[in-house]
C-alpha cells in the first residue's frame, strides 16, 4: 500500500479552510505530521495569545501553503469529506497527497544534504 502524507495534507487543508484540526481523528500525533510541514514552509506556528476570527487552535497556512492549496484542491467534489486517513481512495486527494510527498521529499533531502560534513582535500 502506498504511504501517502494524508494527514499533513488534512493539516493544510484545515489551515487554509480555517479550521486545522477538522481532519483528525486524533490530536496525539498533530505535532509529528506537522514537522515537515513546518520546515517546507507550508504552516506556521499560531502564537500563544493570537485573537482569530477562525476555528484555528494550533497552525495557521503560510503563503505557499495556500498556494499548494490552490494548485491541488480547489473544487473538490462532495466525496471529499470526513478524516484524512479515509481519502486514499479519493482521486484528487489522493494525487494532492502524492504532490504534497514529493514536496516533503524534496524538502527532507535538501535538509540532509544541508546537514552532512562536507569533505575538504
Amino acid at each position: 500500500m502506498e504511504n501517502l502524507p494524508l494527514h499533513e495534507l488534512g493539516l493544510l487543508r484545515g489551515a487554509v479552510e480555517g479550521h486545522d484540526t477538522r481532519y483528525f481523528g486524533s490530536l496525539l500525533a498533530l505535532d509529528r505530521h506537522a514537522y515537515l510541514m513546518l520546515r517546507a514552509g507550508l504552516i506556521a506556528p499560531i502564537p500563544t495569545g493570537t485573537q482569530r476570527d477562525d476555528d484555528c487552535q494550533f497552525y495557521e497556512a503560510t503563503a505557499a501553503g495556500r498556494e499548494f492549496y490552490a494548485a491541488h484542491l480547489l473544487r473538490l467534489d462532495e466525496r471529499a469529506h470526513g478524516r484524512a486517513n479515509a481519502w486514499r481512495d479519493h482521486p484528487q486527494l489522493a494525487a494532492a497527497a502524492r504532490a504534497l510527498g514529493g514536496l516533503l521529499d524534496a524538502v527532507e533531502r535538501a535538509a540532509d544534504s544541508a546537514a552532512a560534513p562536507r569533505r575538504c582535500s
